[in-house]
């Protein structure tokens, strides 16, 4: 009978010495909604919601204005990447 990874196994320790799962084991997340909600008092975080496939529950989280810099950047990344492949 097939058993589930040993996840342990893949867990390596980040620079803070704490554990922190390979993405080679993580499952993404199917997520079919994201909203933008608000800008946090001091305009340092953005507040957004947002919708799994699995769940009809919508996550509130507070996500630092920096890390929708480097999402772009990746965004940017991925795409060039896609682009220098796709001949």
């Amino acid at each position: 009978m097939p058993t589930a990874p040993n996840h342990s196994a893949s867990q390596n320790l980040n620079s803070t010495g704490n554990n922190v799962i390979s993405r080679a084991f993580a499952l993404p997340v199917s997520v079919i909604a994201l909203r933008a909600e608000a800008f946090s008092a001091d305009d340092k975080t953005v507040v957004v919601s947002l919708t799994t496939k699995y769940s009809s529950v919508e996550r509130t989280y507070s996500v630092p204005l920096e890390c929708f810099h480097d999402l772009v950047d990746d965004l940017q990344r991925l795409n060039a990447l896609t682009d220098t492949t796709s001949f």
